[in-house]
Parts: structure tokens; C-alpha cells; sequence
């Protein structure tokens, strides 16, 4: 190969890896756009689900940079770490009656949801007994039946009735088979979380079947209201509750 032949060479190989570098370079900046827009999208999409604001969305961003990503969980909602971090009473009180209209919603779904799966299972499955009861220790005198959930409704603090209610169910052998719902009327949102934990502990309350979902701890938010139609601060309040009806149980 002559002196010529070799910068030819030369030449081209350069040629054939700048155009090799570059097609690289291309790709990434595609893959870098595509991935940038994903995201924006995302993002677009979350935040209208939220009904915020572009600059709602970006304060919300700035804020889980901050203390409040880093000792919140992952699933505290953007109206609520808004509302925490208001710069005014007004924007505090705007906030709360958003997340309060949204919880309502909420609770509104959740229940007609649980109506229709109610009658579904009763349609679809008649005569068909999901719990052997010999099994249960329910005798025909107890309230409770086979297949009841338990609502229970009462407060966190100063209600000793709430604490002898509470303490003679979760004791009792016989309803351990049961799912046990627990409502605080005292409380209203993942900011009172802190009282119900501490509530839990100072009644012992089985974490096992708490972690398994055969115990809930929920912030009433109107349940009660929307089950009895009534308002009313009177608690502890419990209830028996399957497919076919809802009663109230002096236990």
C-alpha cells in the first residue's frame, strides 16, 4: 500500500467513526428527548388528575425535595403536602376543603362499590357458605355471625366505654375470626396517623392481624354518617355487617 493509499485509508476510517460518533450522539439525545417527554407527560397527567395548577405542581415537587419527602410516605397525596406547607390561612383553609370534598368522594365510591359487590356475591353465590361456623365458636345466641365484618366507631382519647369496647372484642376468641373494622371519629387524616399509632400501642392491639388486613384502623371521615344518616358524636358505636344487612350490636 503506497503513502497515498494510506491517507486515503486514514481519511476514511476517521470519516467512518466521526459518523459513528455522531449517529451514537444522535441516539442519545433521542433517547434523553423520548424519556424527558415521558415524563413531562407523567407528570402532566398526575397533575391534572389532582386538578393543580402548573405552578401548584412545580411547589409540590419543590416541597418533596425537602423535609416533607423525607419523613412522609411515598403515598401522601400532593393536596395534602400543599396544605401543610401553606403561605396563608387562606390557602391552608383552600386546600383542607379540597381534600375534604375528595375524601368524601371517596368515601361515597367506596361504599356504593361495596352495595354492588354485596348483592353480586349474593347473586353469584346464593347458597354457598364461604365459613364453616361450627368452627367460629358463634354460638346462635351472638350477635356476630358467620361472614360479619365488625365496625366498631369510637375516639383515640378521653372515652373509657371506647376502651372496654374495644378491649372486650379484640379479646374475645370467638370473633377472631372475624374482620374487625376500627373508625376515629376524633380523627381526620394522615396528619392525626401519629394518634391512631400511638392509640394501637397503648391498646396492644395485634399487630399480626393488622398487618394482614383481619384488623383496619381507618380515620371515620363521615362513614358514620353515610351508615346511620344520622350525625352524632356518641360513641363507641359497633355494628354487624355482611351482604345482606348492616345492624347495630349493643356489645
Amino acid at each position: 500500500m503506497n503513502k497515498y493509499s494510506i491517507v486515503i485509508f486514514l481519511i476514511f476510517s476517521c470519516f467512518l467513526l466521526g459518523t459513528a460518533k455522531a449517529a451514537e450522539t444522535k441516539e442519545k439525545r433521542l433517547e434523553y428527548t423520548l424519556s424527558k417527554n415521558k415524563k413531562l407527560r407523567e407528570d402532566k397527567t398526575r397533575r391534572e388528575q389532582w386538578s393543580l395548577s402548573e405552578a401548584e405542581w412545580m411547589r409540590y415537587k419543590t416541597l418533596m425535595k425537602g423535609i416533607r419527602g423525607s419523613i412522609s410516605p411515598k403515598t401522601i397525596s400532593p393536596i395534602e403536602v400543599l396544605g401543610v406547607h401553606a403561605r396563608s390561612s387562606a390557602e391552608r383553609k383552600k386546600y383542607a376543603e379540597r381534600w375534604a370534598r375528595m375524601l368524601h368522594d371517596d368515601v361515597d365510591q367506596t361504599l356504593a362499590f361495596q352495595r354492588a359487590y354485596n348483592k353480586a356475591t349474593a347473586l353469584l353465590y346464593p347458597n354457598e357458605q364461604i365459613i364453616d361456623t361450627s368452627l367460629l365458636g358463634l354460638n346462635d345466641n351472638s350477635p356476630f355471625k358467620a361472614g360479619d365484618r365488625i365496625l366498631v366507631f369510637l375516639k383515640t382519647e378521653s372515652c373509657t366505654e371506647c376502651d372496654h369496647i374495644i378491649k372486650k372484642i379484640m379479646n374475645d376468641e370467638a370473633l377472631k375470626p372475624l374482620h374487625v373494622d376500627i373508625y376515629f371519629t376524633d380523627t381526620r387524616n394522615k396528619i392525626d396517623d401519629k394518634k391512631i399509632r400511638l392509640w394501637a400501642k397503648r391498646h396492644d392491639i395485634d399487630k399480626k392481624r393488622l398487618k394482614s388486613g383481619w384488623v383496619t384502623l381507618n380515620h371515620d371521615q363521615g362513614t358514620l354518617f353515610k351508615l346511620t344518616k344520622k350525625v352524632s358524636n356518641k360513641v363507641p358505636l359497633v355494628f354487624s355487617h355482611n351482604s345482606k344487612r348492616l345492624a347495630r350490636i349493643q356489645y
